[in-house]
């Protein structure tokens, strides 16, 4: 078994190896070679093939015996004997054929390569930027294959070159450049400057070369190229779908949009040309004041379109949203132009309203102006949203958006006004809420306040007329020599107590500004007789133009104003017109001016318009009628002075108008108006503070006006502590009777009202007439004394006789005063300047707040200082006269009756009876004080005509001579020295020449004295003199002042001689003075 396998292995290997060691034997024993005779080209552009070819023995001799078999690539070979064979429908590519060639004794083989290349060459053309806004664009082109054919692609001139350019461009044959030689090319194609925006097209050129293969150049897709340029600016439009309004501001239509939704809060950007930032990018460009910015997914339209959200805003914004566009770029690389902020209102807070009235809780007018202040405009809002009960809507104003009047009449005692609810919107269109409800009380007039200060007025006009013809009368007869001497009474007396009641009359119409509520009553007294503040409107104030002052609160208060400008006036309406669908959208400034109110507070601090117009109106009134008054006055006076001044008749008393000296009257004046100043400077300064940053001029001006009166003030203070005190410019003497006796009712009059001891002042320069220029300050006030003694007991014979001293060759001797007594008239000589602190005090008070506030301080600081000068006046008793200090004392305590009463008013609310009672007291306390002022002031002028006849004291001869004195205004002198007694005239020529005649007194019946006038009573006083003199100064003592404290203090603070001086030293001064004295007593008797 095992021989058989092997046999059978061993044929096998035999029957394969046999044909091997044959065909080794045939090739090796005779070469063949093969040669390609005809063959296709290395690179064909066919797809056929044709070959011929022959075998060759030993290099030279053909085999013609020779067997063929042709194999084409990876084919199986096939026989070719014909020597030759083709090839169709060959595919790209390299191809390879191999011929083989064989007999028995030899064997030869040869290969051809070649390759088939059927696809034309093409290029490609890319330009550096597809988009761009450049002048010239880089355009590459890149051939699939080396393109030879035909010397290659090229670009000799603009005619001539392989690149079309079709379009606002040309190529620029200087800048080509062969970066890779059949392969790629580069150069610049410029782009026309006189096109704005446009699209070139760059095309390769027909049958530019062809390959290696033969091919021709065609054109593909790639071998075109489009170039967009644009050099135009590229747009952004920044919107948002906050609704839009057509609205007429400032008449001019324009865009106003607002919103309370906030689903509408969305912003959008539009370009005019894609761009290629991303919407990220984007977002870093935008800005907003308010809340933030969050992205919105959603289509944008090829970088056209980006959407964002504000979010996290407050309640009621202007929001306002800016793009930075500097960096965006469209895809043409042009930077996106600067857009306009997009700015509108986010408000979700509902309108509040306010209700007020001009004529505050109480009014007397039948038509109550009410005042509807919204906290922002609104719209739609007309009269018939008003609700109103206890009268009845007469008319209906807008002022602006947010600001209407509407005028109510009233038909019962009570009016009720309110605005309900969801009646009208705002710009937003947030509803308004429910309004305050309004009630006013309306009144009738008091007819006792009516009459009392109509009367009031009258008279005071009236005394004042008569008073200062009185005054004019008496001046003119002064400068005819009517009067020996004149008596300082018939100067002081009558202005000064017409000083007096205009102070009185000016304190009660200062308390209408005092921060009270005050009885109607009471309240119509003052408003009444405010001429003297003087308070009164302006002259090109009008109803319909006056500004009104915005009251800080409408629910308490007499009064409160608001301010109805025209020239500012907002008229917000929505615009029909078609010119105005083209208005401009609203700053960030104007929707702050005409829409937002920074302070959302229940009251207007701000009306629109002018806010320091109301700031400005009572500073106005009170300074302008000041001015017009006052000068008229001043300018009266100097032309009476001046007609004086030409009809003076005697040269020595060329200087001397007696009353009419300059600046007697005027200082009564600036007295006077200082309150009133210090009231209109105040109320600037208030002003400032209650419409802050209103007018910062206001204050300045505030503070230099009440810095003047300061001045004044320690002006009046150094002049009575360095004038009188010191006693560098004044000297104030009395005369003191020893030896009286009183009775217990004439003592408790003594301690009340003083002693009414006949003083006088005297100047330091002997005859100054600053005695009378600068006399409002002190003329009526007792000062330091210096006592000139007498012993007179029993009737006074000086009562019965002319008001004259003749001159005396005696020498009398004037006594000094205790200390004690200096002290006090020191004390007392600053009553002036207390009472004018009081008067500077109430008007800085009552133009420190508005009608309607309350403030218990400031009545407390007025009541203290008021019951101190009562207080002062019971203790120091400062006036020389008895019945002028009960005057003061009955006006002072009125004055602190009054305060008391508005602490009452303040510390509890009275039913309206009880409030009536009240209110009716206080105008009892202004008419006492008024009356006793004005009997006071009637009974001097009376007094005052009597002495104008120096003979009789006859009233009628004293009217008699106040006619003459008026006529010799007019009148020529001769003719008016004709009508004056014969008897004045001596007595002016006797006391002028200096001698003493033997006047002859007459008796009411016209009889002379006799009886206890045997003696002349100017001889008893020289020896009650000498008598008193010639005691011992040791042991002299001076009855005690009831004013003053009863101490027995010895020496004077002051440096001068007291009381208790030597005898030796008395009669030294005795001796040096026998004149003064006699001036002193002349000057004091004649002013009885």
């Amino acid at each position: 078994m095992g021989l058989l396998k092997t046999s059978w292995l061993l044929l096998l290997f035999w029957v394969v190896s046999s044909p091997l060691c044959f065909r080794f034997h045939y090739c090796y024993g005779s070469e063949l070679s093969v040669k390609f005779l005809k063959a296709p080209p290395t690179t064909s552009r066919f797809t056929s093939a044709k070959f011929s070819f022959l075998a060759f023995e030993d290099g030279n001799r053909t085999c013609s015996s020779c067997k063929f078999r042709c194999k084409l690539d990876d084919r199986i070979s096939l026989n070719c004997h014909q020597r030759k064979v083709s090839y169709s429908k060959l595919l790209d590519g390299d191809h390879t054929l191999e011929v083989c060639a064989n007999r028995m004794h030899g064997f030869g083989c040869n290969h051809y390569n070649w390759t088939v290349d059927t696809v034309s060459p093409t290029a490609f053309v890319t330009a550096s930027m597809p988009f761009t806004s450049a002048q010239n664009v880089s355009v590459n082109i890149t051939f699939t294959e080396p393109c030879v054919g035909r010397g290659g692609f090229g670009c000799s001139s603009v005619n001539s070159c392989d690149l079309l350019v079709y379009g606002a461009g040309q190529v620029i044959p200087s800048s080509f450049t062969v970066l890779d030689q059949y392969l790629r090319y580069s150069l610049l194609v410029g782009l026309s400057p006189d096109a704005q925006y446009g699209r070139i097209v760059l095309v390769m050129n027909k049958s530019v070369c062809s390959d290696i293969a033969g091919n021709n150049f065609k054109r593909a897709l790639g071998s075109r190229f489009f170039v967009h340029f644009d050099r135009r600016n590229v747009l952004v439009n920044l919107r948002t779908h906050v609704p839009e309004k057509l609205l007429k501001l400032n008449n001019q239509t324009r865009t106003v949009q607002a919103t309370n939704d906030n689903n509408k809060l969305n912003v959008y950007l539009y370009f005019s040309e894609p761009v290629l930032n991303s919407s990220a990018e984007i977002l870093r460009r935008l800005n907003t004041n308010q809340g933030d910015l969050l992205p919105i997914d959603g289509n944008t339209n090829g970088n056209r379109r980006f959407a964002f959200m504000v979010t996290n805003t407050s309640r009621r914004a202007i929001v306002t949203v800016t793009l930075d566009s500097n960096s965006i770029r469209s895809r043409h690389g042009t930077p996106a132009s600067p857009t306009a902020p997009l700015t509108f209102l986010y408000d979700t807070e509902r309108p509040h309203v306010i209700l007020n009235t001009t004529s505050g809780m109480r009014t007397r007018k039948h038509t109550i102006p009410v005042w509807i202040k919204f906290m922002k405009p609104v719209f739609g809002f007309n009269s018939s949203f008003v609700s109103i009960s206890g009268g009845y809507l007469d008319s209906f104003e807008e002022l602006s958006g947010s600001i209407y009047i509407v005028y109510v009449k009233a038909n019962t005692s009570t009016l009720s006004i309110k605005i309900p609810e969801n009646v009208t919107q705002d710009v937003a269109g947030n509803k308004n809420l429910a309004s305050n409800i309004l009630k006013v009380k309306h009144y009738s007039v008091p007819m006792i306040s009516s009459v009392i200060s109509w009367v009031t007025t009258y008279i005071f006009l009236v005394t004042s007329f008569v008073a200062g013809l009185l005054t004019l009368s008496t001046t003119s007869l002064y400068s005819l020599g009517a009067f020996p001497r004149p008596s300082p009474y018939l100067i002081s007396d009558p202005t000064r107590n017409l000083f007096r009641t205009a102070c009185h009359i000016q304190f009660f119409a200062l308390t209408r500004w005092l921060p009270v509520t005050l009885p109607v009553d009471y309240y119509e007294l003052v408003r009444g007789i405010q001429w003297i503040i003087p308070y009164f409107p302006l002259p090109w104030e009008t109803k319909i133009k006056e500004q009104i002052m915005v009251a800080t609160s409408p629910y308490i208060g007499p009064h409160s104003f608001i301010s109805k400008t025209h020239n500012n006036m907002i008229n917000l309406k929505t615009s029909t017109n078609a010119e105005s669908v083209f208005g401009l959208p609203l700053t960030a400034m104007e929707y702050r001016l005409f829409f937002e109110t920074s302070n959302l507070k229940p009251e207007a601090e701000h009306v629109l318009g002018l806010p320091h117009s109301t700031v400005w109106r009572d500073f106005n009134r009170i300074m302008f009628w000041i001015a017009i008054i006052g000068g008229s006055l001043v300018l009266l006076h100097i032309v009476l002075s001046l007609i004086l001044k030409f009809k003076k008749a005697h040269s020595e008393k060329k200087r001397s108008f007696g009353a009419f000296v300059f600046p007697r009257f005027e200082l009564f004046l600036l007295i006077l108006a200082l309150p009133s100043i210090c009231k209109a400077a105040r109320s600037l300064i208030q002003g400032y503070f209650k419409h802050q940053g209103a007018a910062e001029a206001s204050v300045i001006v505030g503070i230099l006006v009440l810095c003047v009166v300061a001045i004044l003030l320690l002006a009046l203070f150094l002049f009575l502590s360095v004038g009188i005190t010191f006693g560098k410019l004044l000297q104030y003497k009395e005369i003191h009777q020893e030896g009286q006796t009183f009775h217990w009712y004439q003592e408790l009059i003594r301690v009340t009202l003083g002693p009414g001891k006949r003083g006088q002042w005297t100047w330091k320069t002997e005859n100054s007439v600053y005695l009378t220029r600068l006399g409002p300050v002190f003329e009526d006030l007792r000062g330091p004394p210096k006592y000139m003694l007498t012993q007179i007991s029993g009737s006074n014979p000086l009562k019965q006789q002319d008001d004259r001293i003749i001159a005396s060759d005696d020498e009398n001797e004037d006594a000094e005063a205790p200390c004690i007594q200096k002290l006090f008239g020191i004390l007392r000589i600053y009553y002036t300047f207390l009472e004018t602190v009081k008067r500077v005090c109430l008007g800085i008070i009552a133009g420190a707040f508005l009608d309607n506030e309350t403030a218990k301080t400031p009545i407390v600081v007025l009541l203290s200082i008021t019951s101190f000068q009562l207080f002062f006046l019971l203790l120091k008793k400062p006036f020389i006269k008895k019945k002028v200090q009960l005057v003061e004392i009955i006006s002072i305590a009125c004055q602190v009756g009054v305060f008391a009463s508005c602490l009452m008013l303040l510390a509890k609310d009275f039913p309206e009876a009880s409030g009536k009672k009240l209110g009716i007291f206080m105008v009892v306390l202004f008419l006492i004080g008024f009356i006793m002022l004005m009997c006071n002031e009637w009974y001097s002028l009376y007094k005052q005509t009597k002495r104008l006849d120096q003979i009789n004291r006859s009233f009628l001869s004293g009217l008699k001579m106040f006619i003459i004195g008026l006529a010799a205004l007019i009148l020529p002198q001769k003719m008016i020295k004709n009508k004056i007694p014969v008897a004045q005239l001596e007595a002016r020529s006797s006391s002028n020449g200096g001698t003493t005649p033997e006047f002859r007194y007459r008796n009411s019946s016209g009889s002379r004295s006799s009886g206890s006038l045997d003696k002349p009573w100017l001889k008893q006083i020289r020896e009650m003199a000498k008598s008193s003199f010639t005691r011992d100064r040791s042991n002299s003592k001076v009855p005690s002042d009831p004013s003053c404290s009863k101490s027995g203090w010895s020496s004077s603070i002051w440096g001068t001689k007291t009381s208790g001086s030597s005898s030796k030293e008395s009669s030294a001064d005795y001796k040096s003075r026998p004149k003064g004295l006699y001036k002193d007593l002349e000057a004091i008797f004649a002013s009885k």
